[in-house]
């Protein structure tokens, strides 16, 4: 399983699990979660930009 469907997959559960949820709590929890993974998915693809783009810098050969 890759970084990327395994990411859909628990996006896809945390979803699942705030909509269903009968507390409030725990849905904010789940929501809170899901928003978390998102931005962690959003940084992990800034950080491997800029180390392609530190690595191919001339001015830094």
């Amino acid at each position: 399983m890759s970084e990327m469907d395994t990411n859909q997959w628990v996006k896809q559960q945390l979803t699942t699990l705030a909509t269903t949820s009968k507390h409030y709590e725990d849905r904010a929890l789940y929501v809170a979660l899901l928003d978390l993974v998102t931005e962690q998915q959003k940084r992990l693809v800034q950080s491997q930009g800029e180390v392609d783009g530190r690595t191919w810098n001339p001015s830094k050969w």
